[in-house]
């Protein structure tokens, strides 16, 4: 793509963000994002146009005590068995009803903050987790577990407080990627090889991330394959070239946040 039209869908990514809110208290102290952990100008903006595509502001408003505990079992559960808990296990975890558990999931669902199968119920997915093979493997104290995407994958240690291994692949040549983490998922340790970059592409459709944006948001071995993969046009959405660094910021402050517990009143996060 041309840089002139790269800049101008950058320039139209930022207006939209900036139409609407970005961020919401997704329990008491807690934001989400945390826009304390993006220092890059062009993180912000990637974070900035993810939201608005998706409507994430709208859709996450008013979440409900019930949906939270039942959203957040399902994300420890999957962070403890590498897939989704079944509705039986997710309603010992929140301590709730089967009942109003799966009634939580079809809001959590509405709210796209979980995937669910179409034929059965069962949930295939939550951000950043999913079931299904997606080429970002990202694995821990024997745990391993797909990431929906670069992102997802880059930030997921930092949401379980975990070290993490990254095994990806560039879009571009399909030559293997590996990135680490450490300090409890807060910073890059390794990236190999080291030219890396992420393409965060904007998109959304069906009420559905998982299946829409994530699937642009991608890593690449260096910016030479970032390229040629778009100039061959396989981008399916403008978006935002990212190093590692940036990436990780986008990730952390999506998935930081999602676990972290209220605060009460007069204290900060």
């Amino acid at each position: 793509m041309p840089q002139a039209e790269e800049a101008r869908d950058a320039g139209r990514l930022r207006r939209e963000a900036l139409d609407r809110p970005i961020g919401r208290a997704l329990r008491s102290g807690v934001e989400m994002p945390d826009w304390s952990l993006v220092t890059s100008e062009m993180a912000r903006r990637a974070l900035e146009a993810s939201f608005a595509v998706a409507g994430r502001h709208e859709k996450w408003a008013g979440l409900g005590d019930e949906e939270d505990r039942v959203w957040c079992a399902v994300l420890e559960g999957f962070a403890s068995a590498g897939r989704a808990p079944d509705v039986a296990a997710t309603a010992v975890a929140s301590g709730l009803g089967p009942s109003a558990v799966g009634a939580a999931l079809d809001r959590l669902r509405a709210r796209d903050l979980v995937v669910r199968a179409e034929n059965t119920g069962a949930v295939t997915a939550a951000y950043p987790f999913c079931e299904w093979p997606t080429g970002h493997r990202v694995r821990w104290n024997g745990t391993a577990v797909n990431a929906l995407c670069a992102i997802d994958a880059l930030g997921m240690g930092a949401m379980l407080g975990r070290d993490t291994i990254i095994d990806a692949e560039c879009r571009q040549c399909s030559a293997p990627i590996r990135l680490a983490t450490r300090r409890q998922g807060t910073e890059i340790a390794e990236t190999f090889p080291e030219g890396t970059v992420v393409w965060s592409g904007i998109a959304y459709a069906g009420n559905c991330g998982a299946t829409s944006g994530c699937t642009q948001k991608v890593f690449f071995c260096s910016d030479e394959h970032l390229h040629a993969w778009r100039e061959a046009g396989r981008a399916a959405s403008p978006g935002f070239r990212l190093s590692v660094d940036e990436a990780h910021q986008v990730g952390r402050a999506m998935f930081a946040p999602m676990l972290r517990p209220s605060v009460p009143s007069g204290r900060m996060a």
